[in-house]
C-alpha cells in the first residue's frame, strides 16, 4: 500500500472493540474508531474506500500446522475421502498406474470414520502394489501402514523388530501387520518422504492466505525444509508471515545462522523447537493415566525418554528458542508441564504445550495459569466425534475443555494441526462456539465448554500473538501491523456460518496478498 488508505462504513473488530473506520499508513494501523475521529487523523491525499458495512478482523493465525506436509497432502494422494477398504485400495492402484515410478504414498486415512476402526494390513497393500513401497499415513500423522516392500526397504522386516517393540503392529499369527507407530515412523521416513518443493510451499501459503490467515506457525520443521523457507523469505516470496518451530531432536544440525531472521522485517523467524511426549487418540498412543476404555490393555505411549527431552529442552533454551512439547493425553500433559517447568519464568515468550487435549480436574489442579501457553485445535472437537467410546463419556467430558481453560486464566491459542485436520480456520472458529458438527457429533458436546464469537476470534488473533510475544500483531489497534481480513459478512455469526467463502481480501503489513475474484455476498443474520 503506497498511500494512506481510510476504510469507512465498516464494522471493524479490533480484537478488543468494534469500530466504524480504519486508517492504514505505511503498513501500520494509524487510527481506528468512529468515522469522524478517524477522518480527522487522515492526512491529505488519503485514499478513501467504503466497505459498505463489511466486517474487518485482525489477520488470523494458525499457531500449529505443518506446511511441508500440507503441501504434500494437497498435491499428493489424498485418501481422506475413502469410504471403505476396497475404495482405499482402488485409490492406491489408480495412483500407482498414473505414477509409474517412486513410492506410492497416501495421506489422511481416517480409520475410525472410513474403515470403521479396522486398519488395512500389509497383505492388503501387497495385493494392490507389490513392486515398490506403499505407505498410507493415518490422518493424525502418528501411524502408518506399509506394504512388505516398504517395510523391507526401511529395515523393519527382520532384526529391528525387537528394537522397535510396540511401535510396530502384529497380526494374530505374530507376523508384522504393516502398521507402524510413533518413533518407528522415522524408519519409514526415507522410504515414504518426497522432498519439499519451494514452489509447492508458495502455492500452499497462497492457499492459506485465501482462508484469511496472515501468520502461520509451522511445527516440527526439519533442517532441509527450514532452508527452503529461509530462501523464500530472502527472496521476498512469502505471502504470509511464517514462524518455524524446528524439530527438537535435530536441533544440533542447525547452525546459528540457520536460526536467524531472514527477508523483509517480521516476515520470517525461527522461533522455537518442538518435541513429543506422547502420541494421538486416533492411534491410542496418547498417554493416559488410566487405560483406554475401548482397549484396556494399553494406556498409550511415552514418546522419547525424559532424559532425552530434558537435554533437548536445555539446548533449545540455550539457543534462545521457545520450547514446545506435544502432549494430548492427561498423563502426557502432566509430563509436558513437568518437563517445561524450569523454563516458565525465565523471560521471553512462554514455553508451549501443543494440543493439551485432555485436562480433567487433576490436570487442571497441576497446570499453573502462569505456566506454559496451551495451543489447541478446536476442529478436533468435531473430527474426534468417536472419542467418548475411546475414553468413556466421563473422561471425554474433559477433552477440549476450552471454556474451563480460559476461565482459569490460561493463555490459549487456536490452530488446525493441518494437514492432520483441515487448515480452514473458520471450521475451528465454528467448533469453538458450536460444540456439535452439522450432524450433531462431538468429542465433547458439553455446551459449557464453548466460547463466544469474539472470544473465539481472539484465540486466532491476539492470544496467538501473545503466545509468541509479538504485540505488534494480532489486533487492529493503533500501532499494530496492518494484517487484516475483509469479509463478505456483517457479523461474526454470519462469517462463521459462511466460512472461508466469506473471505474477500487478506492483507499482510498493508499489502493485499489475496483478493477473491468473484466475491460472494451473503445476507446478515
Amino acid at each position: 500500500m503506497s498511500e494512506p488508505t481510510l476504510w469507512t462504513d465498516a464494522r471493524v473488530f479490533s480484537g478488543r472493540r468494534y469500530a466504524e473506520a480504519l486508517l492504514i499508513d505505511q503498513g501500520v494501523v494509524a487510527a481506528v474508531g468512529s468515522e469522524a475521529e478517524v477522518r480527522r487523523a487522515a492526512p491529505t491525499g488519503t485514499n478513501v474506500v467504503s466497505l459498505h458495512g463489511r466486517l474487518v478482523l485482525p489477520g488470523l493465525w494458525d499457531s500449529h500446522l505443518h506446511v511441508g506436509d500440507l503441501a504434500r497432502y494437497r498435491e499428493g494422494l489424498d485418501v481422506s475421502s475413502t469410504t471403505d477398504l476396497e475404495d482405499l485400495l482402488a485409490k492406491l492402484r489408480d495412483w500407482a498406474a498414473a505414477h509409474p515410478t517412486g513410492p506410492v504414498v497416501g495421506r489422511g486415512l481416517d480409520v475410525e470414520r472410513s474403515l470403521r476402526g479396522r486398519w488395512p494390513t500389509r497383505a492388503d497393500l501387497d495385493r494392490t502394489v507389490d513392486d515398490r513401497p506403499v505407505v498410507v499415513f493415518h490422518t493424525s500423522g502418528h501411524a502408518a501402514v506399509a506394504n512388505r516392500t516398504a517395510l523391507e526397504t526401511a529395515g523393519i522386516w527382520s532384526g529391528t523388530v525387537g528394537v522397535l517393540g510396540d511401535r510396530v503392529g502384529r497380526a494374530a499369527d505374530g507376523e508384522l501387520s504393516g502398521v507402524v507407530y510413533e518413533e518407528a515412523l522415522r524408519w519409514l521416513g526415507p522410504v515414504a518422504s518426497t522432498p519439499a518443493d519451494p514452489e509447492s510451499l508458495v502455492r500452499t501459503l497462497r492457499f492459506v492466505a485465501s482462508q484469511g490467515l496472515t501468520t502461520i506457525v509451522s511445527m516440527n520443521v526439519p533442517p532441509e525444509e527450514a532452508v527452503l523457507f529461509r530462501t523464500l523469505a530472502t527472496e521476498g516470496r512469502l505471502p504470509v508471515r511464517v514462524r518455524l518451530f524446528v524439530r527438537m531432536l535435530r536441533l544440533r544440525e542447525f547452525r546459528t545462522t540457520d536460526l536467524a531472521p531472514a527477508g523483509p522485517a517480521g516476515m520470517f523467524a525461527v522461533t522455537g523447537a518442538k518435541g513429543f511426549v506422547d502420541g494421538a487418540f486416533g492411534t491410542r498412543t496418547a498417554l493416559l493415566s488410566e487405560p483406554y476404555s475401548d482397549a484396556p490393555e494399553t494406556r498409550g505411549l511415552a514418546v522419547e525418554p525424559d532424559v532425552t527431552l530434558r537435554e533437548a529442552l536445555a539446548d533449545t533454551r540455550a539457543r534462545g528458542l521457545v520450547p514446545a512439547l506435544h502432549a494430548i493425553g492427561d498423563a502426557g500433559v502432566l509430563r509436558a508441564a513437568s518437563l517445561l517447568s524450569p523454563y516458565v519464568r525465565d523471560g521471553g515468550p512462554p514455553p508451549r504445550i501443543e494440543h493439551a487435549a485432555l485436562t480433567p480436574p487433576p490436570v487442571l489442579a497441576a497446570l499453573d495459569p502462569a505456566g506454559p501457553a496451551l495451543v489447541v485445535q478446536p476442529g478436533f472437537v468435531w473430527s474426534d466425534f468417536w472419542l467418548q467410546e475411546r475414553l468413556g463419556p466421563d473422561r471425554a467430558r474433559w477433552a477440549y475443555a476450552f471454556r474451563t481453560l480460559v476461565d482459569l486464566g490460561h493463555l490459549v491459542a487456536g490452530s488446525s494441526d493441518a494437514p492432520y485436520d483441515p487448515v480452514d480456520p473458520w471450521r475451528g472458529l465454528s467448533a469453538v462456539t458450536e460444540r456439535r458438527d452439522e450432524l450433531g457429533r462431538s468429542a465433547n458436546p458439553d455446551p459449557h465448554e464453548g466460547l463466544g464469537f469474539e472470544e473465539a476470534v481472539c484465540l486466532y488473533t491476539g492470544n496467538a500473538a501473545a503466545v509468541l510475544g509479538e504485540p505488534a500483531l494480532g489486533s487492529l489497534e493503533a500501532g499494530a501491523n496492518a494484517d487484516l481480513v475483509i469479509l463478505e459478512a456483517t457479523s461474526l455469526r454470519e462469517a462463521f456460518r459462511r466460512g472461508a467463502r466469506s473471505v474477500r481480501e487478506t492483507w499482510v503489513g498493508g499489502r493485499r496478498v489475496f483478493e477473491r475474484s468473484t466475491p460472494e455476498r451473503g445476507g446478515a443474520s
